[in-house]
């Protein structure tokens, strides 16, 4: 079961999320590691843990008004997210206000972006739910095994666009237009699991 959870951990790093892109395009866009944005990518992703861990065995995560709630939020705050990415960075002429508000994440940004994926707790409460019946210790253990693994590849994912950053910077723009019509698209399937 662990090391289910550490190849789950792996690949999901993979799998992009508003803050992680930020964090890519910054990596991309300027010459250094933004160390303070994986710092509150990787808070905001402990606490959805922690929330998921805690919440695991309550009834509360079965409440189907609760999951709806949470669907909608996180679909709402993808939205918006692509439609800025889409539409407010092209058209916007001030570089301070694309430098300051659009480019450049920092910690609290980070954090907040990935706080505004609410639909985490249900994602990781339903990774934990094979090791749920464990003792205790187990599901923890899991749980580290699985964020250690995430970081550990997302800092690999990270090194590996470090090294190509030359040539993806001409195709930034492209890039943040099909992330943006990504979480467009996921917003779509998730509105389709509530209705």
């Amino acid at each position: 079961m662990i090391l289910w959870l550490m190849i789950i951990g792996f690949l999901s790093a993979f799998a992009l999320g508003p803050a992680s892109f930020n964090i890519i395009r910054s990596l991309v866009r300027d010459r250094s590691w933004p160390w303070k944005s994986i710092a509150g990518f990787l808070l905001g992703d402990i606490v959805y843990i922690a929330l998921a861990l805690m919440l695991l065995k309550s009834p509360l995560l079965q409440e189907a008004w609760l999951k709806a709630l949470l669907t909608v939020l996180t679909v709402l705050c993808l939205v918006l997210y692509s439609v800025k990415i889409l539409f407010l960075q092209k058209n916007t002429d001030s570089s301070f206000l694309k430098e300051e508000l659009l480019i450049r994440p920092s910690f609290k940004k980070s954090f907040l972006l990935t706080m505004a994926n609410f639909h985490l707790v249900f994602i990781y409460a339903s990774l934990f739910a094979n090791v749920a019946n464990e003792n205790g210790l187990t599901l923890w253990m899991g749980a580290i095994t699985y964020l250690a693994a995430f970081l550990v590849s997302f800092i690999l994912l990270l090194f590996t666009i470090r090294q190509f950053k030359n040539h993806l910077q001409g195709f930034l723009r492209k890039i943040e237009v099909v992330a943006a019509c990504g979480f467009l698209t996921f917003s779509a399937y998730l509105s389709l699991g509530i209705l």
